[in-house]
């Protein structure tokens, strides 16, 4: 189903955080360099889907095993998590870190691999500048989250590192935005699952 925007994004800038530091323990591999379809892997086709949607700036955060195995892109900063006990909050809060001053920014799971142009379209089609938008299909929520300035910059500043990042978005507003694609839900976490979506 084709997903028309509603809002100009001209003169915005727009960033992502890509979160793929974690072990994949589950999975027995890292997630990032699973194979997509024959030309992509899981990293690749998203950097690519937020390079189409012209995102400014690209942040991936990852860890220090696999950070000389991802290829180089013009417009993508990797960072390392050297602090996986702390958990995902301490990636995303480098992540904001690093982007800069930026109006937006999406926050991506590596695990998440069906997002496109089209979804990103349609949620940043209803930004707020005080509340987080939250995709949801059939009333649950999924991936990825969009953040304000005014969001960004407070989690930016917030001092613990090793925090519950759903508790650290729960003291903030959010808007959930009903999207007809169900693909929002789709986590890919163990060999069970991705055989279930890429190899039947």
């Amino acid at each position: 189903m084709a997903i028309i925007c509603m809002k100009n994004k001209e003169n915005k800038n727009i960033s992502v955080i890509i979160l793929a530091a974690g072990l994949s323990q589950r999975m027995k591999t890292p997630k990032p360099f699973l194979l997509f379809n024959n030309m992509q892997t899981f990293i690749e086709k998203i950097i690519t889907e937020y390079q189409l949607f012209d995102c400014k700036n690209i942040i991936v955060v990852t860890n220090k095993e696999l950070i000389n195995k991802f290829k180089k892109h013009s417009n993508v900063t990797f960072v390392i998590n050297d602090k996986l006990e702390y958990g995902r909050f301490y990636s995303v809060k480098l992540g904001l870190q690093n982007i800069g001053e930026c109006d937006y920014c999406f926050v991506q799971n590596v695990d998440n691999p069906f997002i496109d142009k089209d979804i990103l379209t349609y949620i940043f089609s209803e930004n707020l500048p005080d509340a987080f938008i939250v995709p949801c299909f059939n009333n649950k929520g999924g991936h990825p989250i969009l953040l304000p300035k005014k969001i960004i910059d407070k989690i930016k500043n917030i001092s613990q590192n090793n925090g519950n990042f759903k508790n650290i978005l729960n003291k903030f507003k959010n808007y959930n935005l009903s999207i007809p694609k169900s693909e929002i839900l789709i986590n890919i976490n163990s060999p069970k699952e991705y055989d279930f979506y890429f190899k039947n």
